[in-house]
């Protein structure tokens, strides 16, 4: 081709080799096909995923501040001497817990964040360690106003071990109150992952979280809103369901509380 050619391709029939073909912009949803996990789509399979991993942590935190209703009794310790008082389960527990609420909890999980490889299971047991604290104190609390009920001073001038009444008394009668603050504490830490989450701590790009999708999602607000609000709505609703689950345990266990 001569340069008279050569400048009419170039400036009569123009063409840029890096144009979009238009046809590929017509065509319809994908075949269903393994390449995404849990569904067709990237949103389904990251939302399909978001609900199994809250799943398990709603399990952890559980079975984490539940824990926190042992050794509220008043088990001396050999230590006593000239100058130290009488040392019980009860003091070192208690006063393990007043040292661990002085430090932020955000800070805390954070520094231990930090020391970790980035991961969503490691946020979630980071969560439940962090979050036992205020229920520790709230079994203590009723562990202490159960062992003055009549029943249990009936049950300790019939002769029965420390044992025996603590776990066919005390802890049949506590478990209530530890399960309706257990609930609610499961929609905090799904609200504090989901925080991390969103920040870029809580898990790597590959473990899909409601709080990540809810960040990618922000440079697409204006031209596809509804990738920030299918996550924020899953969170709103998980932690709105948690919550009306712990006042309807609360109510169910209480019955002071039905007729209102």
């Amino acid at each position: 081709m001569d340069r008279r050619g050569q400048l009419r391709t170039r400036f009569v029939i123009r063409f840029d080799t890096e144009a979009k073909n238009a046809l590929t912009t017509l065509r319809g949803a994908e075949l269903l096909s393994g390449q995404y996990r849990y569904g067709l789509y990237r949103i389904t399979s990251h939302f399909l995923m978001a609900t199994f991993l809250y799943l398990l942590l709603a399990v952890a935190a559980l079975a984490l501040m539940a824990s926190g209703q042992a050794s509220v009794t008043d088990t001396k310790l050999p230590v006593k001497g000239l100058f130290l008082p009488t040392i019980t389960v009860d003091d070192l527990v208690m006063r393990f817990t007043e040292i661990m609420m002085t430090i932020p909890v955000i800070f805390l999980i954070l520094a231990i964040l930090a020391i970790f490889e980035k991961d969503v299971f490691i946020t979630m047991g980071v969560i439940g360690l962090t979050s036992w604290m205020g229920t520790t104190r709230f079994v203590r609390a009723e562990i202490l106003s159960l062992r003055e009920q009549d029943f249990v001073q009936a049950a300790r001038s019939l002769g029965l071990s420390d044992f025996r009444i603590i776990w066919r008394h005390l802890v049949p009668n506590a478990i209530s109150p530890v399960l309706v603050s257990a609930s609610i504490g499961v929609a905090g830490a799904v609200l504090a992952e989901s925080t991390l989450s969103f920040l870029g701590i809580g898990a790597k790009p590959e473990q899909t979280t409601w709080g990540q999708i809810l960040s990618e999602g922000r440079e697409y607000i204006f031209d596809a809103p509804w990738l920030t609000w299918i996550p924020g709505l899953a969170i709103l609703i998980t932690v709105l369901s948690f919550n009306l689950l712990g006042e309807g345990l609360r109510e169910a266990f209480n019955p002071k509380l039905r007729g209102r």
